[in-house]
């Protein structure tokens, strides 16, 4: 394949080693654009720089920032990077402070949808882009002043939350010269350009996905949080296309989700797609087909899958919509996750 030349733009992807930077990183690549990286440990990113984005060595150069909490921590890899997107959401105020005054087109936050997602009286509450995690982070702030451990899951949503309205606050009074937009994923699954070295260091979305494969789990494993999902490439397309397109996507969260994506439907589509083989043996069954619509009991197969009737969902249209893209379906996130997954087993 043809290294696409440089189109002479530069953009900064912090936390570059994670998944969904990985892969963003790589998609910047493809199409001629100039990358820098942040990471805490350049030793962590070898893989992909040996890997992926081998081919394109001459336009990528990686930061070390051990701790992000310092001051002035992305200010090196700031400069010259016209177009920043912050793959996690962790400090930033100091990272916006970095780039008051560069030549920044559009900034980013990955947040997720867990910072959207909030208990409703409503059984078939649709969550769109005006949705807010609001009682995670009451909760939590209780829990803080009462010296209360907040569970795992609530302080997560928490902390995605805060740091989502941390953004439009610095934007609001700061009224930078550089737009600002956050990405929602729901949970994200899809092709990893950087493939862990062992199952146990998979991430927490691709885990559960490559027990059900493995063989590993021995029953189908719980949903994460909703159910919904997204393929990583879309994840990763909607950063790319906000950025080229910088007025439109200024001031706008945007969720990034195909639809449902529950466990038994994986196991439900892996089982089908192995069928015949000792793989498909050791894939837990569970009870096919429960929890979802699109499977057909008659073949095993699995077609669209669908929400039941009476659950909560999270509507990802409109990025489909505005940026003119039709989303992965699951199953095939599904299919081409295992195929990457594969060299694990």
């Amino acid at each position: 394949m043809a290294i696409p030349a440089s189109n002479g733009k530069t953009v900064l992807v912090t936390g570059i080693g994670g998944y969904i930077a990985g892969v963003l990183g790589h998609l910047l690549l493809t199409k001629g654009y100039s990358l820098r990286g942040t990471t805490r440990k350049a030793a962590s990113v070898e893989p992909l720089l040996k890997g992926a984005y081998g081919p394109y060595a001459d336009r990528v150069k990686i930061f070390e920032v051990p701790d992000m909490t310092v001051d002035g921590a992305f200010d090196e890899a700031a400069k010259g990077s016209p177009s920043p997107i912050s793959a996690s959401e962790s400090h930033v105020n100091k990272y916006f402070q970095a780039l008051m005054g560069s030549s920044t087109r559009i900034a980013f936050v990955t947040s997720s949808v867990v910072a959207i997602i909030d208990a409703k009286e409503d059984p078939e509450y649709t969550y769109t882009e005006s949705d807010w995690a609001l009682g995670a982070l009451a909760q939590a702030e209780k829990d803080r002043e009462a010296g209360v451990t907040t569970p795992s899951g609530r302080l997560y949503a928490a902390s995605k939350t805060a740091a989502d309205q941390t953004m439009w606050r610095f934007r609001d009074l700061h009224k930078p010269s550089f737009a600002l937009t956050t990405i929602n994923p729901s949970v994200v699954i899809g092709p990893p350009e950087n493939l862990a070295s062992h199952p146990s260091k998979l991430n927490e979305t691709l885990a559960p996905l490559f027990s059900i494969l493995s063989g590993a789990a021995t029953s189908i494993p719980p949903n994460i949080g909703s159910g919904s999902f997204v393929d990583v490439r879309d994840v990763v397309y909607e950063h790319v296309w906000a950025y080229e397109n910088a007025a439109k996507a200024d001031g706008q969260r945007y969720i990034a989700c195909e639809g449902f994506g529950p466990a038994q439907a994986i196991a439900d589509i892996l089982r089908y797609a192995y069928r015949g083989t000792s793989l498909a043996e050791r894939i837990s069954v569970g009870v096919p087909g429960e929890g979802y619509l699109g499977f057909d009991a008659e073949t095993g197969d699995v077609g669209g899958v669908r929400f039941l009737p009476g659950t909560i969902r999270v509507d990802g249209s409109k990025a489909a919509r505005e940026m003119g893209f039709k989303y992965i379906s699951f199953k095939q996130s599904v299919l081409d996750t295992a195929k990457a997954l594969e060299p694990l087993l």
